[in-house]
């Protein structure tokens, strides 16, 4: 549930336009001025040489998320600590130019102590723009909750802005979210079209 943030905030940041392959050598340049329009640094993002990702897909494990979001729960025939019941997002689809506003609700079976960590990948088509991670402890303070994280019942509300400066195409990101200790938390997938302007 905490990821969900990440989720929306690196699917927005990574937002660049690209036309085809020969275009991969363009990716880096146009991948600085989308974290410039979200002000982040990108000395922890791996965008030297984009991956491309070739070959069958793998096979999906993921169910949906109740609430009509493009968020499902990936990775889940796996144990997961996190259970969501419910992730909500207004507007839906989101929307430049407007805030994003999403609340999400569930249950988690432990304590999420200091340590915990998610990794987030985002492609665009078959190129793997980003793989970074981030300390969950410093993001969810960014949604008005600090570490640990008391098992039970769990709810995130949050708002958004999505610049008008996102540029059209059709992003996928996972969140992987694990504790301290290696314990898998939640595996989060997302799938957000910006279309053309």
């Amino acid at each position: 549930m905490v990821a969900i943030k990440s989720v929306v905030a690196l699917a927005l940041a990574s937002c660049v336009s690209v036309q085809g392959l020969s275009l991969i050598p363009s990716v880096k340049p146009l991948y600085q001025q989308a974290l410039s329009v979200f002000n982040l640094e990108s000395d922890n993002v791996d965008i030297e040489i984009p991956q491309i990702v070739i070959g069958k897909l793998p096979d999906v494990d993921e169910k949906p998320v109740p609430g009509d979001s493009p968020i499902v729960q990936c990775d889940a025939s796996q144990p997961q600590i996190l259970s969501l019941q419910k992730v909500i997002i207004d507007p839906n689809p989101p929307t430049r130019g407007q805030n994003l506003t999403f609340v999400a609700t569930g249950f988690l079976e432990k304590d999420i102590e200091e340590g915990a960590y998610v990794e987030v990948d985002v492609r665009y088509g078959f190129i793997k723009l980003i793989h970074q991670t981030f300390d969950l402890c410093e993001e969810i303070t960014k949604v008005d909750l600090e570490c640990p994280i008391a098992k039970g019942p769990q709810v995130i509300s949050k708002d958004v802005a999505i610049p008008n400066e996102v540029p059209p195409g059709k992003y996928i990101v996972n969140a992987r979210a694990y504790t301290k200790d290696d314990e898998f938390i939640t595996c989060l997938s997302a799938t957000i079209e910006f279309p053309p302007i």
